[in-house]
């Protein structure tokens, strides 16, 4: 079973002011993360998985910055495969031609049209199986694990879509970190789950109540809803059953059906297929991610600044808890769970503890910092004080600053002795006066308006017919 993966870069909105929704920012897919571009980690897990082709759909203003990462990736991996001459040769599997990786360009387009195309243009023989991944992602489980379980699906599965838990040390007291989504999924007898329906917190509002369709109820009445999995984008499908589907309801998935839709949206469509009709057709497999392994998202600041603290816990766990002590008292002390970029320098008396730096850096002295995540070429003056802050590339903050709980967008100057909690820092700039249309497929809910979000009852198969208890029957 061959597969080609399909890796979505989008715009990063919810990632703003430090990706490209702000032009200073950075394309998405190339946010550090533990100093490395968060697209790297998909990359690998693609490797693990052994699969031939990686194809990466981005916008045409990235698509030069991510091909030249993605020349530094290779190279990266070649000269560490070089100086390890005990490397096995499947490790080795983006670099010995067995994987071909390649970065197209489509512009103004939502998930669900990209969705579209790959299928009808992207993928070919002998690749008879895809995989959509996200490029914000990060997991430690095993891709064998989604594959096994892709390969077991029921025959009139035609994919099978991911969701997980939060396993990330954030509380979402106030729903805002993670986007309450309602999973309706049933259990069939062989262990295997069905996805059966999703419902944003949109069509909640809209409705005023979780509407759930008798339909659904009769066939499966043993529905589970859920409002704690998160959605991971991660879909495995078929791409002689969903073209099948695809030429057959050419009425019902037409390109204006596609059109600003979401990945999710058309996976919710296909999912309905089980019980929206009188005879119960092709439909998609329902996957958890297991409790035991780590898996996240990188679709919001929070998750970022998390994810960068999760591998610093990691990095702390491996040195043990002695701390990178200096030798004498007046250098710079850097804790076991931070990490300094290439070409930085720090100042005397200067303080890490739990925070990533960059690669060229100057940090003054007796600067403490913690807590924090501080990208490339970023200038802090003497004195200065960050707890839990974002600061963005090429930032320069002045003498005797203290910010706490503050993001600083980048290119931004911190005037000196600058107090500051809880701020979003920007530069004076004439944007966001016009909107533009892009996709980005981090978000879980959509921002389209569209009245078949919850079908109406025109859209029921005429083959069921109301009986006197308000169900329906043959």
């Amino acid at each position: 079973m061959e597969f080609h993966a399909v890796v979505l870069c989008g715009a990063g909105h919810s990632l703003g002011p430090f990706s490209k929704v702000r032009s200073t920012g950075q394309t998405k897919a190339l946010l550090p993360v533990a100093n490395r571009p968060m697209i790297e980690y998909v990359l690998e897990w693609c490797e693990k998985a052994f699969f031939p082709r990686i194809t990466v759909v981005c916008d045409s203003e990235s698509k030069e910055e991510i091909e030249f990462a993605l020349g530094n990736y290779k190279k990266n991996k070649q000269s560490k495969e070089a100086a390890d001459e005990d490397t096995e040769p499947a490790n080795k599997a983006l670099d010995n031609g067995s994987a071909y990786i390649d970065v197209i360009a489509l512009d103004n387009k939502s998930t669900g049209e990209i969705f579209q195309y790959i299928v009808k243009k992207e993928i070919s023989a002998p690749y008879l199986h895809f995989a959509v991944l996200p490029c914000d992602f990060i997991t430690d489980l095993p891709p064998q694990v989604l594959i096994e379980a892709y390969r077991n699906k029921e025959d009139s599965d035609v994919g099978m879509l991911v969701h997980y838990r939060n396993s990330l040390d954030i509380e979402d007291k106030k729903s805002k970190i993670f986007p309450k989504n309602y999973t309706v999924y049933s259990d069939i007898d062989d262990g295997n789950c069905r996805l059966l329906d999703i419902y944003t917190t949109e069509d909640l509002d809209f409705h005023k109540s979780l509407q759930l369709r008798v339909q659904m109820s009769w066939r499966y009445p043993s529905a589970v809803i859920s409002s704690k999995l998160l959605n991971s984008s991660i879909f495995f499908g078929s791409l002689i059953d969903i073209s099948k589907i695809l030429n057959e309801e050419p009425e019902r998935f037409s390109d204006s059906y596609f059109s600003g839709r979401s990945l999710t949206k058309v996976v919710r469509d296909l999912a309905r297929r089980s019980w929206r009709h009188s005879e119960m057709k092709s439909t998609v497999a329902f996957n958890i991610v297991p409790n035991c392994a780590q898996f996240f998202r990188i679709n919001n600041l929070q998750v970022w600044m998390e994810a960068n603290r999760y591998f610093m816990k990691l990095q702390a766990m491996k040195r043990g808890q002695a701390q990178q002590t200096s030798k004498d008292k007046v250098s710079a002390n850097v804790g076991a769970d931070s990490t300094v970029g290439e070409n930085t320098s720090l100042g005397e008396k200067t303080n890490v503890k739990r925070t990533i730096i960059g690669s060229g850096c100057s940090i003054g002295k007796r600067v403490k910092l913690t807590g924090s995540l501080v990208l490339d070429n970023v200038i802090i003056e003497d004195d200065v004080q960050l707890e839990n802050c974002i600061i963005g590339r090429g930032v320069t903050i002045r003498s005797k600053s203290k910010l706490i709980n503050c993001n600083v967008e980048s290119s931004f100057e911190v005037v000196k002795g600058t107090q500051s909690k809880g701020d979003t820092l920007l530069s004076l700039t004439l944007e966001g006066l016009e909107e533009e249309i892009s996709f980005d497929e981090s978000s879980e809910t959509d921002s389209d308006e569209e009245s078949e979000s919850d079908f109406s009852d025109e859209d029921i198969d005429d083959g069921y017919v109301s009986n006197s208890d308000g169900l329906f029957a043959y």
